[in-house]
């Protein structure tokens, strides 16, 4: 006689987890020359303080983080808790920031200018910190970050939509084999959910003395660093985990990731319609420098204040999408690359939206251009003294 099987118990799905990150406040990092509107950065508490029970952000990520926004400024600045800069920051470099807020100097310059987008920054060639060191090879195809063996990608460090800044830069001298854009040394293998995350800006990969056990001595690895609150689900699992699958060669690469990451971030700071001291690419009769220019607000917010990737803002995204970025970018800027309904439209996002990213021209991703004409005739108000002021303290 036939008997019935009970019925086979189902798993729910998970709950959601409990997103502590999105209840604490940012760390606000000010520029000491603007009365008004001094705010170009923010990042999340994410790293643990030793000595109290509070979060804050580990102090040499947010001071290269800043001194990339200046122009790449790595030996003569400093954080400081007032603005006249008397309070320097006694925290060692591997500790944690935890004040609410902090101000940047640059040692000579006071209104030192800032980089307003990715394609306006100058890759520092021999110029790294020493602290980024050299990559340990792990060669692999799982994914860096989860070890994932499936929905694996190729994750491009500098973007392919970066094509233009690419070459600019030189960036083929770091590269292996074919050193175009698409060699491996500026290749990542990435789950496609973290592939997503990661080209949303919500983490880098920096390195950091770590140890995964507390009875070996902390060592320099590469790990992940979130730098968005929107990142709250990836937060507890995914911060602070050892990068694996790279390659040995992929030290530079890594470095202008997070330089792409960290400058999209000043967007709110570069279109607050206030005159800014800025460093600008500017392309003339087929050669292209870097000018150190006084700009108003109104030039500024015509030429940086759009969407897309032309102003370092989040990639292409689809109509629904775009709109509640755009609506995220007049609040926190943190949260404009992440929306509540990213797994409803995960199909289309990477169906027609990774497509449209991969055969983007990277002469579109150029910053929106000031009229190429010479710079007595463009509509730019330049302080004399400036330029000069800023190569003696550089």
């Amino acid at each position: 006689m036939d008997t019935i099987a009970p019925a086979p118990q189902a798993r729910r799905r998970p709950p959601r987890p409990v997103l502590e990150l999105v209840s604490r406040t940012d760390i606000r990092f000010r520029h000491p020359g603007y009365a008004l509107h001094s705010l170009f950065l923010s990042l999340p508490r994410v790293d643990s303080a030793a000595s109290i029970p509070t979060h804050g952000v580990h102090h040499r990520t947010a001071l290269l983080a800043c001194q990339i926004i200046a122009g790449n400024a790595f030996t003569n600045s400093y954080l400081s808790l007032d603005r006249a800069g008397q309070q320097r920051v006694q925290v060692p470099l591997d500790g944690v920031l935890t004040e609410n807020e902090y101000y940047f100097f640059v040692e000579g310059v006071a209104l030192y200018p800032i980089v307003p987008s990715f394609q306006d920054w100058e890759f520092p060639h021999d110029r790294i910190p020493d602290w980024w060191h050299p990559a340990v090879p792990s060669p692999a195809v799982n994914c860096s970050i989860t070890n994932a063996g499936y929905a694996v990608e190729e994750a491009h460090l500098v973007p392919r939509e970066e094509r233009l800044w690419y070459r600019e830069n030189e960036m083929e001298a770091y590269g292996v084999g074919m050193p175009d854009i698409d060699n491996k040394a500026n290749i990542l293998p990435l789950r496609k959910d973290i592939y997503w995350a990661f080209d949303a800006r919500w983490f880098v990969i920096v390195p950091r003395m770590v140890t995964t056990d507390s009875s070996v001595p902390a060592a320099p690895q590469y790990v992940t660093h979130i730098i968005s609150r929107a990142a709250a689900e990836l937060w507890p699992a995914y911060h602070l985990t050892i990068a694996e699958s790279i390659q040995d060669e992929c030290r530079a690469y890594l470095f202008a990731r997070f330089a792409w990451a960290i400058l999209f971030r000043v967007k709110l700071f570069v279109t607050a319609g206030e005159t800014r001291n800025v460093i600008r690419i500017v392309r003339i009769s087929g050669t292209r420098s870097y000018k150190t220019e006084r700009c108003s607000g109104a030039e500024l917010e015509s030429a940086y204040g759009g969407g897309g990737s032309k102003t370092a803002a989040p990639l292409k995204q689809n109509p629904r999408k775009r709109r509640s970025a755009q609506a995220s970018d007049q609040g926190d800027l943190s949260d404009t690359s992440g929306d509540s309904d990213a797994a409803e439209d995960w199909e289309e996002e990477w169906g027609r939206d990774r497509r449209d990213r991969r055969q983007a021209s990277s002469d579109e991703t150029a910053p929106d251009a000031m009229p190429a004409q010479p710079l007595s005739e463009a509509k730019v108000h330049r302080e004399p003294a400036l330029e000069a002021e800023l190569r003696a303290a550089l």
